[in-house]
């Protein structure tokens, strides 16, 4: 017997995750949603009870260990121990057909299974070449997932494969709290009853949504709101053309579900919200002049209105203002021409009035002023935006390291190597053997060879060790410079549990290095290690480099970790063994570059005449380079995490 699900109506507010959840559901073409919000806002309960609207009343659940033979497909083993036969055996992508794939907690899936699975259903097909089996099949189903982005986000290209975004409000006002409150514990109490208190009301949305499905294809869109979508994406910074389309497809879902068969500017406006938020570009200054741009023809082209008006001022009384507004630029038209052209433009305009439909943008004669609507609806996204994700650049999500040992999840499948452990993969070696059963013919139910054996290649997600290597000489501002980058380091450890992390800190001054903080991502270690930061003397800015070159080398060589090395110095070197200080530090830099790390060098060198010696240490290490002007943990933190994401 099936549990009842709550109830899709009686989930409290969230109005714009139901109604792009709707627009989903009427129109799968709008390329599927990404619903984001924190814990405990019904995100999961949402989707689940949209199942009810899906043209099956069912959805699909794509677990989170979901392996590709479980979704895309493989060979059936039944079929082939019972008669030989190679046969697919479907996977969840196939069950979905005609409904709604759910995705929970979408952020924290294996990345190339998610993007296989929104690239088939983008497609509507795949093809699959697998344990002897090869098949191409049609697919129809809608990608829906949810994610906490306190979790981890999703890198902008797979961002930008979800059709829509929406945001979970968080429920503040008391008296919402309450009724949230007193529904759940009514549900769990008595869940039958509760779900027919809303019977109604679902049977009512139901059928709302069944009969926008059916308007759907009727619904027309004309040139001039396909003109709007495309200066509302080209408005946003949109990569790709994307947008325009799934824009346009939202507002047809907008328009069946009014029951309407044209679409109007503000069905546009509204879609803008659920298609641009998660699409547009972060910066500012590049929409700002974008604006500019697609002002300026309008504006170009009203110069020339104004001049005929002026000369329309200094007209006959006797001539028509409007004869003189359609005058030849070069003024050479008799006055008999200009009425004539003026009659034919008078037929041509009450012709095209009469053909026109409300599809044509016309919303009750009003008069739209488009520039102002999408620079209202720019400044909602921008808000918008803020909640697609957590932190600026790409996901926290690292590339997938492959390993020998049994530590991480299974990945693939794989022949055994020869001098290797064998880690058996049970079920790939099982459908490896079933085909050839009827040939071999022995006392055991199924009769395994050595050709027939699978390992498992295990993979899991590659950590970052981020080495601080900092200059605590009393050169210039060192204790300012040691408590920024404690900040930074605390504040990157705190982050620790969600992109795995490691920090560590080594600080050179007087005569040599020191390494002040181990790798570690213990916040409450780094707090101990770093409670006092020894800081003044000369600067020995070359035994730091060496001193991190050498646990760079160690990390690699024990644990195949790379490290990405932060260097925080004004390049004021004076300390060397041999009075070259600066030549030895240059050197030390080409050590580390020939190393291939990811560095950074940032500059916080402020006196006057400058040295400029930390723009060569950056260019002889290949590192980044940034400056900062004024020390704060936060400007060390935000480049630190730019140029880390950069690496992933």
């Amino acid at each position: 017997m099936e549990y009842p699900r709550y109830p899709f109506t009686a989930v409290v507010g969230q109005e714009q995750a139901k109604k792009a959840l709707l627009l989903a559901l009427v129109n799968p073409r709008t390329g599927g949603l990404l619903i984001s919000g924190n814990r405990g806002t019904a995100k999961s309960v949402l989707v689940r009870a949209a199942a009810p609207f899906t043209p099956t009343g069912s959805l699909v659940e794509l677990p989170l260990g979901a392996t590709d033979d479980m979704v895309f497909g493989s060979l059936d083993v039944d079929a082939a121990l019972r008669n030989g036969e190679r046969r697919l055996r479907h996977g969840l992508l196939h069950r979905a057909a005609h409904t709604l794939i759910y995705m929970d907690e979408v952020n924290l899936l294996r990345e190339e299974v998610l993007k296989s699975v929104l690239e088939s259903a983008s497609a509507g097909m795949f093809s699959l070449e697998r344990d002897g089996v090869s098949a191409v099949e049609e697919i129809s189903c809608l990608p829906v997932g949810t994610m906490d982005p306190a979790e981890g986000v999703l890198s902008p290209v797979l961002l930008d494969s979800f059709g829509m975004f929406a945001a979970m409000d968080d429920v503040e006002e008391t008296e919402q709290r309450t009724e949230i409150a007193r529904r759940v514990l009514a549900f769990e109490r008595a869940p039958k009853a509760f779900c027919r208190a809303y019977a109604q009301q679902e049977a009512e949305l139901q059928q709302k949504a069944a009969r926008a499905r059916e308007m759907l294809p009727a619904v027309e869109v004309s040139r001039a709101i396909l003109h709007l979508a495309a200066q509302y994406a080209a408005r946003a910074l949109c990569v790709g053309n994307r947008a325009e389309i799934y824009l346009v497809e939202a507002a047809r879902a907008l328009a069946a579900l009014a029951g309407r068969i044209y679409v109007m500017p503000q069905d546009i406006e509204e879609a803008a919200l659920f298609v641009l938020a998660h699409r547009m570009s972060r910066k500012k200054e590049q929409r700002e002049e974008s604006s500019r741009r697609q002002r300026e023809p309008q504006e170009s082209q009203a110069e020339p209105q104004e001049e005929s008006e002026d000369e329309a001022d200094d007209a006959p009384q006797e001539e028509r203002p409007d004869d003189v507004l359609t005058r030849d630029a070069t003024g050479g038209e008799s006055k008999e021409q200009e009425d004539d052209r003026g009659e034919s433009q008078e037929k041509e305009a009450q012709a095209d009035e009469e053909q026109a439909s409300p599809a044509d943008g016309d919303s009750g004669g009003e008069d739209r002023d488009e520039t102002h609507s999408i620079e209202a609806v720019m400044a909602r996204l921008s808000l918008l935006r803020e909640t697609v994700c957590v932190r600026k650049g790409k996901s926290g999500r690292r590339a997938i390291v492959q390993l020998d040992v049994p530590a991480g999840r299974p990945w693939r499948t794989s022949l055994p190597r020869t001098g290797r452990r064998i880690d058996l993969a049970f079920a790939a070696t099982l459908r490896a053997a079933a085909p050839y059963q009827r040939q071999r013919h022995g006392e055991q139910a199924v009769v395994i060879r050595a050709e027939d054996l699978r390992v498992w290649i295990r993979a899991r997600r590659a950590s970052a060790n981020i080495l601080f290597l900092v200059d605590a000489s009393g050169s210039m501002g060192a204790k300012e410079r040691m408590k920024m980058v404690k900040g930074a380091v605390l504040a990157l450890l705190r982050e620790a549990y969600q992109k795995r992390d490691r920090v560590g800190l080594i600080a050179f001054r007087r005569t040599s290095a020191e390494t002040l903080l181990p790798m570690t991502r213990s916040v409450e270690l780094a707090e101990k290690a770093l409670r006092s930061l020894p800081t003044g003397g000369k600067t020995p800015l070359a035994e730091g480099l060496a001193a991190a070159l050498k646990m760079m080398d160690e990390l690699s060589r024990k644990e195949g970790a790379e490290t990405v090395l932060v260097l925080v110095t004004d390049g004021r070197t004076n300390v060397s063994a041999a009075g070259k200080a600066k030549e030895e530090a240059l050197r030390a830099a080409e050590e580390i570059a020939r190393r291939d790390a990811h560095c950074i060098v940032l500059d916080t060198e402020k006196n006057f005449p400058k040295v400029g010696l930390a723009p060569e240490i950056a260019q002889r290490m290949n590192a980044g380079y940034a400056t900062l002007e004024r020390l704060c943990a936060e400007g060390v933190l935000e480049v630190v995490r730019r140029f880390r994401d950069m690496q992933e």
